[in-house]
């Protein structure tokens, strides 16, 4: 087969999926609007004013892929990068990042046409046009599902709201404003193959269609994530990192806290801010909102810390509960977080969404047991090893190879 490929930034899990093609010879090109170049990158390092941005930019690097094929779109990424720089303030993200989809979209459809293309591989919200050209042309269609499917999201969503109103910021949820529900349900019926990185987003598909999905877990990389020996303050700290939403549970976790009466610990939130500005206003005792953080800071929060909380109600498959396993945190978090198959009582507490009694008592299970985090700790670098990239890469071969022996149908699953 020959796989167009794309991506509308570029993060780890697209890099490798890009690499398997890359590897297999199977890659038609990886479109993507900008994979910056080590030299570019210094250039902006050196530019005042821009060397955040190379910081941030630096995780698109992605040094095996530099001699792959690529199609890409630099003018159209510069323009938003310097929007984002100079009208920050007055400018949604969201609408941005949408811009990055259609150009994506536009940019596959187009190359979708080689007659050499066989097949066209990409993600949710940014699949439709060319999966409609590959429709047109008898081409397949490889849909990638980073996190559960839309219309059980818009159910949990409905109920969120509902309960946790007084938390949104104004205009609600910052993921509702330029969502495009219509578009992801044409998407996953154009679809031949759907990817999937857990059992949760597996299941809220198939709550509402058939598809044939297969299971393609994300590899974790352990040579970056890794832990050291932890230097004690005395306190026992719980740490979270990602977006501070209702979505990821900060509701939920701030009162569990306020309710545990924990003793000698204390709580470190880090991510974007995305709550009403009052509730930043009234952190529960001992905790302490840091901010977003770069690659490296993040590590030194997991290294730091001696437990990883992620109460979510909705995901794909955690990012950071694998890279926390991956630097010796025991995990506390939900049967939503896609992580399930992974963990086990050796390395982590698992509580059902939204079951605020269960959290406190499981954050005074950890407060408790303080001695068992030690050979916790040592389960959890263990789980991470189980994940690498090289796997994801092989799963995501062997699911595509498929295609050539023919198209199945209904909700075919291959593990």
């Amino acid at each position: 087969m020959s796989i167009l490929f794309g991506h509308p930034t570029g993060n780890p899990n697209s890099h490798q999926a890009a690499l398997a093609y890359f590897e297999s010879g199977q890659l038609e090109a990886f479109c993507v609007p900008w994979m910056p170049a080590p030299s570019e990158l210094s250039l902006l390092r050196r530019v005042p004013g821009l060397s955040r941005w190379a910081t941030r930019l630096e995780r698109r690097l992605f040094a095996p892929l530099q001699s792959a094929p690529l199609v890409q779109g630099h003018v159209g990424e510069w323009t938003r990068l310097f929007k984002r720089a100079v009208f920050g303030e007055y400018i949604s993200p969201e609408a941005l990042a949408y811009e990055a989809n259609d150009w994506l979209m536009r940019t596959m459809a187009r190359e979708c046409s080689r007659s050499s293309v066989t097949a066209v591989h990409s993600y949710e919200d940014c699949s439709l046009w060319q999966f409609q050209k590959a429709k047109q042309l008898g081409k397949a269609c490889i849909y990638d599902m980073p996190i559960g499917y839309y219309p059980a999201w818009e159910r949990i969503q409905r109920e969120l709201e509902r309960k946790f109103s007084d938390w949104l910021p104004a205009g609600g949820f910052p993921s509702s404003r330029f969502v495009r529900p219509d578009q992801k349900r044409l998407e996953m019926e154009l679809a031949d193959l759907v990817l999937v990185p857990s059992r949760f987003v597996e299941e809220t598909i198939h709550q509402f269609c058939d598809k044939r999905t297969v299971l393609t877990p994300y590899g974790i990389d352990t040579d970056y994530w890794n832990a050291r020996s932890r230097s004690s303050d005395g306190l026992l700290t719980f740490f979270y990192a990602g977006p501070v939403s209702v979505r990821k549970g900060i509701p939920l976790l701030f009162e569990a806290w306020r309710r545990s009466g924990l003793r000698k610990v204390k709580l470190r939130v880090a991510g974007s801010w995305q709550l009403s500005d009052s509730k930043r206003r009234d952190l529960p005792p001992d905790c302490e909102y840091v901010g977003p953080l770069s690659r490296d800071q993040l590590r030194e929060e997991y290294r730091r810390a001696e437990v990883l909380v992620l109460p979510t109600f909705f995901e794909g498959c955690a990012l950071v509960g694998g890279e926390a396993l991956a630097c010796g945190l025991p995990l506390l978090t939900t049967s939503a977080s896609g992580l399930t198959e992974l963990v086990d009582l050796t390395c982590a507490r698992v509580f059902s969404p939204g079951d605020v009694d269960c959290l406190v008592d499981l954050l005074r299970w950890f407060a408790a047991n303080r001695d068992q985090l030690p050979r916790m700790s040592a389960a959890a670098r263990a789980k991470a090893g189980e994940r690498n990239w090289d796997s994801y890469r092989k799963k995501v071969c062997e699911a595509v190879r498929t295609l050539n022996s023919g198209r199945r149908s209904g909700n075919d699953r291959i593990d």
